[in-house]
């Protein structure tokens, strides 16, 4: 251990005074200090939080996965100048050299990456600060953006039985006597779908009720839940405005009931926010969706719309589990695996390679690790039948293939989560450090060793 930190500080020490580091710390410096300033968002103090956090975040991931790439350049450099030579007569091991390598490499993220995340933080609640709009900026701000909320969706019912009537209802009229072949199992599950299709269209002046169940929250009167839902109406009005009551608690278990007459634009995502005493103490909450205009007793016209919620999370309540500071300590631990793996990928071409090619291989696969959803929709318009069949057969294993080996960010990337206050679980953060970090950066500096000890090292890297 004593020679891995010997080479992982003489990474660091070179480093500052190659002016490598120097450098993109001016530019994390710059982009950090000037964006607070410069982020609107969509001039609400809660929308410029937003924004300042997704490009903050972002800046800080793109330019330190540049920085654990460049770095590798001592590798080669090292290579190239002949000081490896010195190096080796020590003795250092050869897949010290290497490990040694990358951890200086990933201490200077780690240190980079606290630095940016007080910076981030502080800028967060210098933000914060500034006089809110109004009400709902206010609250948006606390109660969805500088918080960790955790989301449950409703619980459909059970049309088992229903179904199973149904279908003997059908057996009995012969509906099926007509057909060749005849999935019992299959013919209730198509029942079974059509009666949840229709308890998710709510027909005008009906009522719809959402149940919730683990909803651990804190129960008291001052503490916040949302709902938040999105909606398909058929039959809306002019306006495109529908109007409609949302009805919080369940009294026969000792809760506090609150209505919340809303009026909501079509095919948009909305929040209501309600306090928490409407919870019950065994952790349920009930909603229920009334398809009645509730101004009509001030002269308002009922419309006819039918109110349809499509997907399991048409419908969903939040409710505080967490602080920001802990949602953006995991997130920046989700960008430190990457950028560990990353450091990773740069040492073991660089093993191989002269800088510039060890380079161009190391952001190849930046470029493939980010842009995997572009990747597959680029091949799903080849159709599969006739003479592009083959084509898209192949296409689709040969992406699969580089899949296999090359890790998706995008299942690693909570930005989103962290700008609407989601909480990013800790599970999310160990997961990927098992599967990122001590699995495939491992898997990458082994063979960056095994290369490593097997070539020459007074020998021209190509």
């Amino acid at each position: 251990m004593g020679s891995i930190w010997t080479v992982a500080r003489h990474t660091i020490s070179e480093s500052i005074r190659n002016k490598v580091a120097l450098s993109f710390i001016f530019m994390l410096g710059v982009l950090l200090v000037g964006l607070p300033f410069a982020s609107k968002g969509d001039n609400t103090v809660s929308g410029a939080v937003q924004a300042f956090l997704s490009y903050s975040v972002t800046a800080v991931s793109a330019l330190l996965s540049l920085l654990s790439i460049f770095l590798a350049k001592s590798i080669s450099d090292d290579l190239s100048g002949k000081q490896i030579l010195t190096l080796m007569t020590k003795p250092i091991a050869r897949w010290k050299y290497v490990v040694g390598r990358w951890f200086g490499i990933v201490c200077i993220d780690t240190a980079l990456l606290s630095v940016a995340g007080l910076m981030i933080y502080g800028f967060t609640m210098y933000l914060a600060s500034r006089p809110a709009q109004d009400e709902i900026d206010a609250e948006r701000l606390k109660g969805q953006i500088l918080c960790a909320r955790h989301a449950s969706n409703f619980k459909i019912p059970d049309f088992a039985a229903e179904a199973e009537a149904k279908y003997q209802e059908n057996v009995e009229l012969g509906k099926y006597s007509g057909l060749a072949e005849h999935d019992e199992e299959k013919a209730k599950n198509e029942i079974q779908a059509q009666m949840i299709g229709r308890w998710r269209a709510v027909w005008p002046r009906e009522s719809r009720l959402f149940e919730f169940e683990d909803v651990r929250c804190d129960r008291s009167p001052e503490s916040m839940i949302h709902l938040r839902y999105v909606h398909h109406v058929a039959g809306f009005p002019p306006d495109e405005i529908v109007k409609y009551t949302w009805i919080f608690g369940d009294p026969e278990k000792g809760t506090a009931l609150y209505p919340a007459p809303r009026r909501d634009y079509i095919d948009r995502i909305h929040t209501v926010s309600v306090p928490a005493d409407c919870v019950a103490p065994d952790n349920t909450l009930q909603v229920v969706f009334e398809n009645l205009n509730p101004y009509v007793q001030f002269g308002e016209v009922q419309y006819d719309n039918t109110v349809v919620f499509q997907k399991d999370d048409a419908v969903q309540v939040y409710f505080q589990v967490g602080t920001f500071g802990g949602n953006l300590t995991r997130t920046l631990s989700l960008v430190l695996c990457k950028l560990a793996f990353l450091a990773a990928i740069g040492v073991a071409f660089a093993t191989v390679f002269s800088f510039p090619v060890a380079c161009l291989g190391a952001f190849s696969v930046l470029l493939l690790a980010t842009t995997k959803e572009f990747l597959l929709d680029s091949v799903s318009w080849i159709p599969e039948k006739g003479s592009l069949g083959l084509a898209q057969f192949l296409l689709n294993n040969i992406v699969r293939g580089i899949y296999f080996i090359i890790p998706n960010f995008d299942k690693f990337n909570s930005l989103d989560l962290l700008v609407d206050g989601r909480n990013v679980t800790l599970m999310w953060v160990l997961l990927t450090i098992g599967s990122l970090v001590l699995i495939k950066t491992t898997i990458l500096l082994i063979a960056g060793c095994l290369m490593f000890m097997r070539r020459e090292v007074d020998e021209v890297s190509l």
